[in-house]
Protein backbone atom coordinates (compact mmCIF):
# COMPACT_ATOMS: atom_id res chain seq x y z
CA UNK A 1 0.00 0.00 0.00
CA UNK A 2 1.46 3.36 -1.07
CA UNK A 3 2.09 6.18 1.38
CA UNK A 4 -0.42 8.37 -0.47
CA UNK A 5 -3.16 5.78 -0.05
CA UNK A 6 -2.33 5.25 3.63
CA UNK A 7 -2.43 8.99 4.20
CA UNK A 8 -5.80 9.35 2.50
CA UNK A 9 -7.28 6.47 4.50
CA UNK A 10 -5.99 7.97 7.75
CA UNK A 11 -7.32 11.40 6.76
CA UNK A 12 -10.79 10.02 6.01
CA UNK A 13 -10.87 8.38 9.42
CA UNK A 14 -10.02 11.69 11.07
CA UNK A 15 -12.68 13.52 9.04
CA UNK A 16 -15.30 10.96 10.05
CA UNK A 17 -14.40 11.21 13.74
CA UNK A 18 -14.34 15.01 13.68
CA UNK A 19 -17.68 15.44 11.89
CA UNK A 20 -20.53 15.02 14.40
CA UNK A 21 -23.14 14.88 11.65
CA UNK A 22 -21.41 11.92 10.01
CA UNK A 23 -20.89 10.17 13.36
CA UNK A 24 -24.60 10.56 14.10
CA UNK A 25 -25.50 8.93 10.79
CA UNK A 26 -23.03 6.12 11.42
CA UNK A 27 -24.48 5.18 14.82
CA UNK A 28 -28.12 6.21 14.35
CA UNK A 29 -29.17 2.80 12.90
CA UNK A 30 -28.38 1.12 16.24
CA UNK A 31 -30.92 3.30 18.02
CA UNK A 32 -33.46 2.81 15.24
CA UNK A 33 -33.15 -0.97 15.51
CA UNK A 34 -34.01 -0.79 19.21
CA UNK A 35 -36.86 1.58 18.35
CA UNK A 36 -38.24 -0.91 15.82
CA UNK A 37 -38.05 -3.70 18.39
CA UNK A 38 -39.83 -1.56 20.97
CA UNK A 39 -42.61 -0.58 18.55
CA UNK A 40 -43.23 -4.18 17.50
CA UNK A 41 -43.25 -5.31 21.13
CA UNK A 42 -45.93 -2.73 21.98
CA UNK A 43 -48.43 -4.08 19.45
CA UNK A 44 -47.75 -7.71 20.31
CA UNK A 45 -46.24 -8.60 16.94
CA UNK A 46 -43.87 -11.04 18.60
CA UNK A 47 -46.71 -13.20 19.90
CA UNK A 48 -48.65 -12.98 16.65
CA UNK A 49 -45.80 -13.70 14.24
CA UNK A 50 -43.47 -15.68 16.47
CA UNK A 51 -40.00 -14.68 17.60
CA UNK A 52 -38.15 -16.10 14.58
CA UNK A 53 -40.42 -14.54 11.98
CA UNK A 54 -40.39 -11.19 13.77
CA UNK A 55 -36.59 -11.28 13.86
CA UNK A 56 -36.49 -11.91 10.11
CA UNK A 57 -38.88 -9.02 9.51
CA UNK A 58 -36.75 -6.71 11.62
CA UNK A 59 -33.63 -7.89 9.80
CA UNK A 60 -35.23 -7.22 6.42
CA UNK A 61 -36.21 -3.70 7.52
CA UNK A 62 -33.08 -2.79 9.46
CA UNK A 63 -30.25 -3.97 7.22
CA UNK A 64 -30.95 -1.86 4.09
CA UNK A 65 -31.63 1.21 6.19
CA UNK A 66 -28.54 0.65 8.35
CA UNK A 67 -26.23 0.23 5.36
CA UNK A 68 -27.75 3.14 3.43
CA UNK A 69 -27.58 5.56 6.36
CA UNK A 70 -24.28 4.58 7.99
CA UNK A 71 -22.35 3.72 4.83
CA UNK A 72 -23.95 5.55 1.92
CA UNK A 73 -24.93 8.97 3.20
CA UNK A 74 -21.51 9.78 4.74
CA UNK A 75 -19.86 8.94 1.41
CA UNK A 76 -22.00 11.52 -0.38
CA UNK A 77 -21.41 14.19 2.27
CA UNK A 78 -17.62 13.72 2.36
CA UNK A 79 -17.27 13.66 -1.43
CA UNK A 80 -19.42 16.76 -1.85
CA UNK A 81 -17.41 18.62 0.78
CA UNK A 82 -14.12 17.65 -0.85
CA UNK A 83 -15.35 18.65 -4.27
CA UNK A 84 -16.78 21.95 -3.03
CA UNK A 85 -13.40 22.81 -1.49
CA UNK A 86 -11.61 21.64 -4.67
CA UNK A 87 -9.72 19.00 -2.69
CA UNK A 88 -10.24 16.44 -5.45
CA UNK A 89 -8.42 18.57 -7.99
CA UNK A 90 -5.59 19.10 -5.49
CA UNK A 91 -5.28 15.35 -4.96
CA UNK A 92 -5.17 14.73 -8.70
CA UNK A 93 -2.44 17.35 -9.12
CA UNK A 94 -0.54 15.62 -6.30
CA UNK A 95 -0.51 12.42 -8.34
CA UNK A 96 -3.37 10.54 -6.69
CA UNK A 97 -4.99 8.24 -9.25
CA UNK A 98 -8.70 7.56 -9.62
CA UNK A 99 -8.13 4.01 -8.38
CA UNK A 100 -6.31 5.17 -5.25
CA UNK A 101 -8.97 7.74 -4.48
CA UNK A 102 -11.85 5.29 -4.91
CA UNK A 103 -10.04 2.65 -2.84
CA UNK A 104 -9.55 5.17 -0.04
CA UNK A 105 -13.28 5.89 -0.18
CA UNK A 106 -14.13 2.18 0.12
CA UNK A 107 -12.13 1.31 3.25
CA UNK A 108 -14.01 3.02 6.09
CA UNK A 109 -17.52 2.46 4.66
CA UNK A 110 -16.65 -1.22 4.21
CA UNK A 111 -15.53 -1.49 7.85
CA UNK A 112 -18.71 0.24 9.06
CA UNK A 113 -20.84 -1.92 6.77
CA UNK A 114 -19.26 -5.15 8.03
CA UNK A 115 -19.92 -3.96 11.59
CA UNK A 116 -23.65 -3.65 10.84
CA UNK A 117 -23.75 -6.90 8.90
CA UNK A 118 -22.43 -8.65 12.02
CA UNK A 119 -24.27 -6.75 14.75
CA UNK A 120 -27.76 -6.39 13.23
CA UNK A 121 -28.73 -10.10 13.43
CA UNK A 122 -27.53 -10.10 17.04
CA UNK A 123 -29.59 -7.03 17.95
CA UNK A 124 -32.80 -8.31 16.35
CA UNK A 125 -32.33 -11.86 17.62
CA UNK A 126 -32.14 -13.55 14.21
CA UNK A 127 -30.82 -17.10 14.23
CA UNK A 128 -28.50 -17.58 11.26
CA UNK A 129 -27.57 -21.15 12.28
CA UNK A 130 -26.38 -22.87 9.08
CA UNK A 131 -26.77 -19.79 6.90
CA UNK A 132 -23.80 -17.77 8.12
CA UNK A 133 -21.79 -18.22 4.90
CA UNK A 134 -24.63 -17.39 2.50
CA UNK A 135 -25.74 -14.47 4.69
CA UNK A 136 -22.21 -13.04 4.80
CA UNK A 137 -21.68 -13.44 1.06
CA UNK A 138 -25.00 -11.90 0.04
CA UNK A 139 -24.65 -8.97 2.43
CA UNK A 140 -21.02 -8.28 1.50
CA UNK A 141 -21.90 -8.18 -2.20
CA UNK A 142 -24.91 -5.97 -1.50
CA UNK A 143 -22.79 -3.67 0.66
CA UNK A 144 -20.19 -3.34 -2.11
CA UNK A 145 -22.85 -2.42 -4.66
CA UNK A 146 -24.32 0.14 -2.27
CA UNK A 147 -20.90 1.70 -1.68
CA UNK A 148 -20.34 2.18 -5.42
CA UNK A 149 -23.93 3.41 -5.85
CA UNK A 150 -23.47 6.12 -3.23
CA UNK A 151 -19.97 6.86 -4.53
CA UNK A 152 -21.47 7.47 -7.97
CA UNK A 153 -24.13 9.76 -6.50
CA UNK A 154 -21.51 11.59 -4.43
CA UNK A 155 -19.32 12.25 -7.47
CA UNK A 156 -22.29 13.89 -9.18
CA UNK A 157 -22.64 16.37 -6.29
CA UNK A 158 -20.76 19.63 -6.84
CA UNK A 159 -21.53 21.03 -3.38
CA UNK A 160 -23.04 20.11 -0.03
CA UNK A 161 -26.45 21.56 -0.90
CA UNK A 162 -26.68 19.22 -3.86
CA UNK A 163 -25.48 16.37 -1.64
CA UNK A 164 -28.29 16.97 0.84
CA UNK A 165 -30.80 17.02 -2.02
CA UNK A 166 -29.60 13.71 -3.50
CA UNK A 167 -28.60 11.75 -0.38
CA UNK A 168 -32.14 11.35 0.96
CA UNK A 169 -33.68 10.02 -2.31
CA UNK A 170 -30.70 7.69 -2.75
CA UNK A 171 -31.06 6.37 0.79
CA UNK A 172 -34.83 5.92 0.42
CA UNK A 173 -34.36 4.10 -2.89
CA UNK A 174 -31.98 1.57 -1.35
CA UNK A 175 -34.22 1.17 1.71
CA UNK A 176 -37.62 0.89 0.05
CA UNK A 177 -36.79 -1.53 -2.77
CA UNK A 178 -36.90 -4.55 -0.38
CA UNK A 179 -40.12 -3.22 1.18
CA UNK A 180 -41.84 -2.70 -2.18
CA UNK A 181 -40.69 -6.14 -3.32
CA UNK A 182 -42.61 -7.73 -0.47
CA UNK A 183 -45.84 -5.86 -1.23
CA UNK A 184 -46.82 -7.96 -4.23
CA UNK A 185 -45.51 -10.76 -6.39
CA UNK A 186 -45.64 -8.56 -9.49
CA UNK A 187 -43.40 -5.94 -7.90
CA UNK A 188 -41.02 -8.65 -6.74
CA UNK A 189 -40.69 -10.05 -10.27
CA UNK A 190 -39.49 -6.63 -11.46
CA UNK A 191 -37.45 -5.49 -8.47
CA UNK A 192 -35.67 -8.81 -8.03
CA UNK A 193 -33.28 -7.66 -10.76
CA UNK A 194 -32.53 -4.34 -9.07
CA UNK A 195 -29.29 -3.72 -7.17
CA UNK A 196 -31.12 -4.80 -3.99
CA UNK A 197 -32.69 -7.81 -5.67
CA UNK A 198 -30.26 -10.45 -4.39
CA UNK A 199 -30.77 -9.26 -0.82
CA UNK A 200 -34.56 -9.23 -1.28
CA UNK A 201 -34.66 -12.75 -2.71
CA UNK A 202 -32.40 -14.02 0.04
CA UNK A 203 -34.48 -12.52 2.84
CA UNK A 204 -37.71 -13.92 1.42
CA UNK A 205 -36.55 -17.49 1.97
CA UNK A 206 -32.91 -18.03 2.82
CA UNK A 207 -33.40 -21.74 3.51
CA UNK A 208 -34.08 -22.38 -0.21
CA UNK A 209 -31.84 -19.66 -1.60
CA UNK A 210 -29.45 -20.38 -4.47
CA UNK A 211 -26.63 -17.93 -5.07
CA UNK A 212 -26.15 -18.71 -8.74
CA UNK A 213 -29.32 -17.09 -10.01
CA UNK A 214 -30.59 -14.27 -12.16
CA UNK A 215 -30.52 -11.97 -9.16
CA UNK A 216 -26.82 -12.69 -8.62
CA UNK A 217 -25.98 -11.97 -12.26
CA UNK A 218 -28.04 -8.77 -12.12
CA UNK A 219 -26.14 -7.68 -9.00
CA UNK A 220 -22.80 -8.21 -10.77
CA UNK A 221 -24.04 -6.11 -13.69
CA UNK A 222 -25.12 -3.33 -11.31
CA UNK A 223 -21.77 -3.52 -9.53
CA UNK A 224 -19.83 -3.17 -12.79
CA UNK A 225 -22.13 -0.36 -13.92
CA UNK A 226 -21.82 1.70 -10.73
CA UNK A 227 -18.06 1.08 -10.51
CA UNK A 228 -17.57 1.98 -14.17
CA UNK A 229 -19.53 5.23 -13.84
CA UNK A 230 -17.63 6.10 -10.65
CA UNK A 231 -14.25 5.63 -12.36
CA UNK A 232 -15.44 7.62 -15.37
CA UNK A 233 -16.64 10.51 -13.20
CA UNK A 234 -13.42 10.51 -11.22
CA UNK A 235 -11.26 10.57 -14.35
CA UNK A 236 -13.30 13.34 -15.98
CA UNK A 237 -13.90 15.40 -12.86
CA UNK A 238 -12.13 18.48 -14.17
CA UNK A 239 -14.33 18.49 -17.26
CA UNK A 240 -17.46 18.18 -15.10
CA UNK A 241 -16.41 21.14 -12.97
CA UNK A 242 -15.72 23.45 -15.91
Amino acid sequence: MSSKLKGMIWLRGQVTLANKSILLQVFMPIFLIFLYKFMFSLNGAGQELGADRLAMMLLNISLPFSLAMSVGTPIIIILAEEREKHNLQSLRLAGVTAGQYILSVLIWPAIIGIFYIVITPILVGAKLSNHVFSYSLVLLLTMLVLIFFFLMVGLFCKNQVMAQSLSVPAMLLATFIPMFSNMSEDLFKVLRYSFMGLFTSYMRDWSHFHLWSGEFLALIVWLLLFAGISFYLMRHLQILDD
